[in-house]
């Protein structure tokens, strides 16, 4: 509306300058009187059509003058002057609210946000590419006990290796760090991603302790353990104790020992039964504390660079060949297949130890399956996900688990078969935890079961 109006007071002025000079011109030579009216019509118009053009850019100058200083209380007064200035001053002081408003909101929103700053418990430090640093809440102050962080080489008195870490860590990368501040071991679980502010790279980086909640992980799967190897223990100690004390009974009198005219043949016979027992369980016992043992000694992994895709080919290999030496002939075959997005992902691993994880899993998925007789399958792939990290997968449509018993699959000694050992994919977790990865189980019973595991 302002700008129609704003066009038809030029062509309201123009019209008439053009006008009066056709007339000046008509009369030029025929009528003074005319001619000197029309000339001094003419300057009038072009002096007031000069002096509205300046009054009008003058307001738009002061306009744009105060927005640029940030001043929010010019005003220009709405009953004054012709009906077109009237709406110019009045869209001026709309958009002029507006734009005080606007800047309320903003006002607003950093104060929020940077209230959220100083209560979160999670440190937050952004720092350019030099390594100046643009922000830090007071949270990355009360962690490492620093009143002023200007660049993050500040860090180097808390540990050179975090600073290290400041600076490689990629965008999207999730790492681990311990640091020593103060007597006090924090356990860091560290967060990047970039982001671009006025043509310039920013990285942020979140630090969060998580040794508190890793100590209450801690002690919970102590407490597990505990209460596994009390009930193995104690169902192969009691009945030892109970069948030594009854043989024990078969040797005495009272509290006299029995002479030898009064032993049996058939207490001799039942003293060797009751031996053989308690070797059997002495031998469970002793092959239980193997196992657990096996739990705490992974040997010494030794990397190399895995291309996934050949990796899986030799696993493929490896569980049909035991198909091949099994002289069982109930056991049907599961059909077993691989896919891998590109031929070039490779892992950085020990592909002995990998293998094994493997090998386990797999055979955990058959041994489920049971009596199945058809259409069952055992998928292994490999991709890579949003954030670039490698996630290999193996999926089957067998039975599946409760919820039950899959929070307790990686519990040492935990196990559902009656001749299980119960350490399968506990040792697995502990190998993809020495390769710097994490392994999760997906399940619900009658709908398979996934196992993910990401490096």
């Amino acid at each position: 509306m302002i700008y129609k109006r704003f066009y038809l007071v030029i062509i309201a002025y123009l019209a008439g300058i053009l006008l009066f000079t056709f007339v000046l011109a008509f009369n030029l030579g025929k009528d003074l009187t005319y001619t000197i009216l029309s000339l001094i019509i003419i300057v009038l118009l072009t002096l007031y059509f000069g002096l509205w053009l300046n009054r009008t850019n003058k307001k738009l100058a002061y306009f744009f003058s105060a927005v640029r200083n940030e001043d929010t209380s010019l005003f220009f007064p709405e009953g004054v002057g012709f009906a077109n200035e009237k709406i110019l001053n009045k869209s001026l002081n709309e958009l002029n609210n507006k734009l005080k408003e606007a800047r309320i909101n903003i006002e607003l929103q950093e104060k929020f946000y940077k209230s959220i700053m100083e209560k979160i418990t999670t440190g937050i430090i952004s720092f350019y590419q030099n390594g100046v640093v643009e922000f830090t809440n007071p949270e990355i102050k009360r962690m490492f006990g620093l009143e002023h962080i200007s660049h993050i080489s500040k860090l180097q008195v808390i540990d050179p290796k975090l600073v290290d870490l400041l600076e490689k860590i990629e965008s999207g990368e999730q790492r681990r760090i311990n640091v020593k501040v103060n007597h006090n071991l924090l356990s860091l679980a560290v967060h990047s991603q970039t982001i671009i502010i006025q043509n310039r790279e920013v990285k942020i980086v979140t630090l969060q302790d998580i040794k508190s909640e890793l100590d209450i992980h801690e002690m919970d799967s102590w407490q597990k353990l505990i209460r596994i190897l009390n009930h193995e223990i104690m169902n192969s100690v009691a009945p030892i104790t109970s069948l030594s004390s009854t043989l024990s009974d078969f040797y005495k009198s009272g509290e006299d020992q029995t002479s030898p005219e009064n032993i049996t043949p058939r207490i001799i016979s039942d003293t060797i039964r009751g031996l053989n027992i308690i070797e059997d369980h002495g031998k469970g016992l002793i092959h239980f504390v193997e196992s657990y043992r096996s739990l705490t000694q992974l040997p010494k992994p030794e990397f190399t660079r895995v291309n996934i895709k050949e990796f899986f080919e030799r696993i493929m290999i490896l569980v049909n060949s035991g198909f091949d030496n099994d002289n069982s002939k109930d056991k049907v075959r599961p059909l077993i297949t691989s896919s891998v997005t590109r031929d070039d992902i490779t892992l950085v691993a020990d592909d002995k130890l990998l293998a094994q994880v493997f090998i386990n899993i797999i055979k955990n998925s058959i041994e489920a399956f049971g009596n199945y007789e058809e259409g069952y399958f055992i998928s292994m792939s490999a991709d890579r996900n949003t954030d670039g990290r490698i996630v290999l997968t193996i999926k089957d449509n067998g039975p599946g688990m409760d919820a039950d018993t899959l929070e307790k699959i990686f519990v040492p000694f935990f196990t559902t078969k009656e001749s299980g050992s119960g350490i399968g994919l506990s040792l697995s977790r502990q190998i993809i935890r020495i390769h710097n990865g994490n392994i999760t189980c997906d399940s619900t019973p009658g709908n398979g079961t996934t196992i993910l595991m990401q490096f």
